[in-house]
């Protein structure tokens, strides 16, 4: 499970470690830049580099589930989309015939349970694996209108997917797979905290319905502090509440302790090393992965 969560190049938002230093200010990297995270210069060629797009009206597209106990074949199903859905993606091109044309890949796994279970088969999952180049969720010719290029939601945590995991430097530098607790925060502007189901098939044992969830009404950044606002408590999480009425009566605040921790990799076998970054999350200890320090074979 740890050498799938640090799979495929990973995407970027949110803050930049330039220095050791962190800058408050929105992502500005390019593919081919040099980057200090912590003590060590890395390429943001392998660090989480990614775009935001959203939805400019109701559209469907393809998701692909696998069975999530039993052996069985993938299935792909139609899922709408409402009007202002955030998601995680990036433009390349496909060869179509004798020429290119543009297509925006859509990391369709990252979006919340709450919108994903909505097409999903009973007894499926949706497929971590099938985010690669090879996706069912690519959208191109006129459905590319249907989608608008934005920034960086402030809610998503600095170099990360959104997926962070119960534990603190021990936990990130272990090379056990995490096996207690993860909190998600979704492209679609949702917090999930999940636990780890041991009994599913590879890879899936953190997609499965989350413990809690909910959506996220407000976000106030200010670095090193991510306050996120619900209308309601959250099981699992020690919420301040701050209001009364409304739609922002409890408040989580997750604070980014700048403190990335690197694994060395093997570059004589081809293995590249890894960055996490620490986090705290209403003061428990939390990492998530940010990316490679350099290409592996």
């Amino acid at each position: 499970m740890r050498t799938f969560l640090k799979w495929g190049l990973a995407l970027l938002c949110g803050d930049i470690i330039w220095g050791g230093t962190p800058l408050a200010h929105a992502q500005t990297e390019l593919p081919g830049s040099l980057v200090k995270v912590g003590h060590y210069t890395a390429s943001t060629d392998y660090l989480n580099l990614s775009e935001y797009y959203q939805t400019t009206r109701k559209t469907t597209v393809t998701v692909q589930y696998r069975p999530t106990y039993h052996a069985g074949k993938t299935q792909q199903r139609r899922l709408t989309l409402p009007q202002g859905t955030t998601v995680a993606g990036y433009l390349t091109t496909q060869k179509v015939d004798t020429h290119l044309q543009q297509a925006l890949l859509v990391y369709s796994s990252r979006l919340s349970y709450a919108l994903l279970s909505r097409a999903q088969p009973k007894g499926y999952t949706v497929d971590p694996i099938a985010d690669t180049d090879a996706t069912p969720t690519v959208i191109s010719g006129a459905q590319l209108t249907a989608f608008k290029r934005v920034p960086c939601p402030k809610y998503m945590v600095a170099y990360s997917h959104g997926d962070l995991y119960a534990g603190g430097i021990a936990a990130a530098l272990s090379p056990a797979e995490p096996t207690g607790t993860s909190l998600r925060i979704t492209p679609d502007g949702v917090v999930e905290l999940l636990s780890y189901d041991a009994n599913t098939n590879a890879n899936l044992e953190f997609y499965q319905r989350p413990d809690t969830q909910a959506k996220i009404t407000r976000t106030n950044f200010h670095d090193p502090y991510r306050d996120l606002y619900f209308a309601h408590d959250l099981r699992g999480f020690n919420l301040r509440r701050v209001s009364r009425t409304g739609t922002q009566q409890y408040k989580l605040t997750i604070e980014n302790l700048h403190q990335p921790q690197h694994i060395l990799g093997n570059p004589l076998k081809g293995v590249a090393g890894t960055f996490d970054s620490l986090y705290l999350v209403s003061g428990v200890p939390y990492y998530t992965f940010i990316g490679f320090d350099g290409a592996s074979n």
